[in-house]
């Protein structure tokens, strides 16, 4: 039997206070074989951030950079879509802007006799003006030229060079006819500068049967005179009012 001591005898043991094993408000500290008790100590990051918090915000960060290389990549791998969309916002803005008005200078020209020039405009030998008729009927738009001959008559014609498509030109530079189409003249001509055709105004040339008209061919491969416009003087003004 082991001797009981009186509690207040000095060779007796201090008496140690029982520990309380269970304490609502303490978390069980896990047993880890070597590691006593005293020695265990609660992870924390930086201010006071425990583990657990910390794995959530880096949880947190991990998704946000993902989704970001996601949306990168989704960009990266449909360029064409991304330009449609911005070829169809850019189609939007333009056919929002409406075109500018048509100038009047190149209005519609009506039907029917055209004034083609004034008086004041053919008041001189040679002198001439460009102009547009449109063919009754038929509705095709012409463009002519009207030029003051030296005895004071009128001649005009159309631009488009018969069974072709050229446009001619009326050379008043005589230097230029003789040195570009190799024509020595003593007065202004009209010419095809497609063939080098040289066209006379003061002389006429057949167009067939008995059919002549003024232009005759003087030198070059073109196939007749150039197409007749009928003008006339009315008032101070020159009327085109028919094409050959």
């Amino acid at each position: 039997m082991p001797i009981k001591l009186p509690p207040n005898t000095p060779d007796s043991p201090p008496v140690k206070p029982v520990e309380n094993k269970f304490d609502p408000f303490r978390p069980e500290m896990p047993k880890i074989p070597g590691v006593g008790h005293g020695s265990l100590q609660v992870v924390q990051g930086p201010s006071g951030i425990d583990r657990q918090t910390a794995l959530q915000i880096g949880g947190i960060a991990a998704g946000a950079v993902l989704i970001i290389a996601v949306i990168f990549w989704w960009v990266k791998s449909n360029p064409q879509r991304a330009a449609k969309s911005s070829s169809a916002d850019a189609e939007v803005v333009e056919q929002a802007v409406p075109d500018p008005p048509m100038p009047s200078s190149i209005a519609a020209v009506p039907e029917g006799p055209t004034v083609a020039a004034t008086l004041d405009e053919l008041s001189k030998p040679w002198e001439a003006k460009k102009f547009a008729f449109v063919k009754p009927l038929t509705h095709q738009n012409i463009h002519g030229m009207v030029i003051r001959l030296p005895g004071g008559e009128l001649w005009a014609f159309s631009l488009q060079e018969p069974y072709g498509r050229c446009e001619l030109e009326f050379v008043t530079d005589l230097a230029k006819l003789a040195s570009k189409y190799k024509y020595s003249a003593s007065h202004p001509m009209v010419v095809n500068p497609c063939d080098s055709t040289v066209y006379d105004p003061l002389k006429v040339g057949s167009i067939g049967g008995n059919t002549w008209a003024r232009g005759e061919i003087v030198q070059g491969a073109g196939m007749r005179p150039p197409i007749s416009i009928d003008v006339k003087e009315s008032g101070r003004s020159i009327i085109a009012d028919n094409v050959e």
